[in-house]
């Protein structure tokens, strides 16, 4: 592990961002794309510099009295050239609010116009008293970083979505998070054509606004928002993110009591919870046939487990009512039959400790081995026992060196294009040993690489090797199969503890008072308890 990076470390990934860009999509962008990138590279070095650190910070305006970095001598000169080349201005037009963020608590109450404000108030309420009163600040000078748009496209296209940044690369470097070592085939891109690219910056701008529409629930400004929504798309990437924005609306016109609105949005998308929704929307109109037909509709094509437990549960509401039960087909009962094994404990409340951190040392009290594991354990044991498979070389699965697993990692492909590779380990897991020393050897050659199913601060060699010597390889089996069938939606909902007892052992899901089971938690303890997997759930109260 690295304990230090070397001096200008942001500059060289800021510059290897830039050129893997620029190599991969050049087909791709626009003339002002590729200068952006152009432009940049002949820039001086303290230049560069000082805009790669302004960008990674918090702004988009700084205080020029408060920018002191080490490896940048001359700090105005620096300024004056990436103004020139058209990189960073003076923010001359930033509103005063902006402006006034900028000072301290002291400095505000230190304005003229603020001379007769309760110094006890906070910083916020005296901001907000300022908002329209025209300041002037001459006490220092500001700089803003300009095109950013240009740096988001760039990040956008590496890492194929606005979530990660260049802490990738620190904790890289730093070996805190290294990632895999898979190869990077030269044609491999998350992007196939500019209209992909511009439909996705579309989708993440109308989502960082759906949020803010649906704080306000303005109806005019929610039907105006609802008019900006693009049709729904064939493309199955761009198709999910615009029914998560789309849904989103459709459920805040839910809460509102705009029923219709509710129904015509949800009737555009076909990810979940699209048809759970307008299921209760048909039930509360009184709509029942339609809401039958939805639900025998979810019951035969489920999308997911909710999806089927969901239609499951309201179809057996209608079964019990005489003058529809004809309508109604027959359907297994075991979903709302099945109640998990419960246990009541009564305890010391400690305080700075979680309730499963109580849990654990109240089963330790009783003589038992306790070990918080939640959504880390069964799924830890998936990849690393699917490590290679995870990480194989299929086309266009890796195109930056930074993922935790493939671009189809969480879609029905991930397993049709592997299909020969995971059915073939699935007989090979069979084996006890061979399990055992796949698991192992992965552990000790891959920790701690980044996986989406490996969180190695859970983890340790002797955990594993503990459950592996007790619990069932069929019933193991199940779980990893249950896994690859939905791995976005079944990766969590995990028992919170497994204890060790008298040879054994058990799985044991964690309830404080007043919480309660969620429904990915209860289908695990069904699943766990058809394939004879012991779990249980403890309620904990307090003494």
């Amino acid at each position: 592990m690295v304990e230090e990076l070397p001096q200008g470390y942001y500059l060289d990934n800021f510059h290897y961002l830039l050129e893997f860009v620029s190599r991969q999509y050049a087909h791709l962008l626009t003339k002002d794309e590729i200068a952006y990138a152009a432009d940049f590279n002949g820039l001086p070095v303290q230049a560069r510099m000082l805009y790669v650190r302004l960008v990674q910070r918090k702004g988009p305006l700084f205080r020029c009295d408060k920018i002191c970095y080490e490896e940048i001598t001359d700090l105005q000169q620096a300024i004056e050239q990436l103004a020139e080349a058209g990189f960073l201005d003076d923010a001359h037009d930033a509103e005063v609010p902006e402006v006034l963020r900028l000072l301290t608590k002291k400095e505000l109450l230190d304005l003229p116009e603020a001379a007769e404000f309760d110094s006890s108030q906070k910083k916020n309420v005296t901001l907000d008293n300022l908002i329209d009163v025209k300041v002037v600040i001459t006490a220092f000078s500001i700089v803003r970083p300009l095109l950013q748009e240009f740096l988001q496209l760039y990040k956008l296209l590496f890492f194929g979505n606005l979530t990660q940044d260049f802490t990738e690369f620190v904790l890289n470097d730093l070996g805190v998070t290294p990632f895999e070592k898979y190869p990077l085939q030269p044609d491999a891109s998350f992007f196939e054509s500019r209209w992909l690219i511009e439909e996705t910056r579309q989708l993440y701008a109308l989502n960082e606004l759906s949020h803010d529409i649906v704080i306000e629930s303005d109806p005019t400004a929610m039907a105006e928002f609802v008019q900006l929504l693009p049709e729904r798309y064939d493309n199955v990437r761009l198709g999910r993110r615009h029914d998560r924005i789309v849904n989103r609306i459709a459920r805040q016109y839910e809460r509102l009591g705009a029923l219709d609105d509710a129904m015509l949005l949800y009737a555009g998308t076909l990810s979940p919870p699209s048809r759970e929704r307008r299921a209760r929307i048909l039930q509360k109109e009184n709509r029942l046939e339609e809401c039958i037909e939805q639900c025998i509709d979810m019951l035969q094509n489920p999308a997911s487990d909710q999806e089927l437990e969901v239609a499951t549960r309201f179809l057996h509401r209608f079964r019990k009512k005489e003058l529809l039960s004809q309508l109604v087909p027959d359907f297994d009962m075991e979903i709302l039959e099945f109640k998990p094994a419960l246990h009541r404990v009564c305890t010391k409340n400690i305080s700075g400790k979680r309730v499963e951190e109580v849990a654990c040392d109240w089963f330790e009290h009783q003589g038992f081995e306790a070990y918080y594991v939640e959504n880390s354990l069964l799924p830890g044991l998936f990849g690393l026992a699917f490590w290679d498979i995870i990480f194989a070389p299929v086309k266009s699965a890796f195109f930056n060196p930074f993922q935790r697993g493939p671009a189809d990692m969480f879609s029905p492909e991930f397993y049709g294009r592997r299909r020969e590779l995971i059915e073939s380990r699935l007989l090979e897991l069979g084996n006890r040993e061979y399990l055992r020393n796949l698991v192992l050897t992965h552990f000790d050659e891959k920790y701690p690489v980044a996986n989406h199913f490996v969180h190695w601060s859970m983890l340790t060699k002797e955990l594993l090797e503990r459950f592996l010597s007790v619990i069932s390889i069929n019933s193991l089996l199940s779980v990893f199969k249950r896994l690859l069938a939905d791995p976005r939606n079944n990766r969590s909902g995990f028992p919170d503890l497994v204890v060790f007892q008298n040879g054994g052992y058990r799985l044991v899901e964690v309830k404080g008072p007043g919480d309660r089971l969620q429904e990915n938690q209860l289908r695990w303890l069904r699943h766990f308890s058809s394939v004879g997997i012991p779990a249980e759930v403890v309620h904990i109260s307090w003494k």
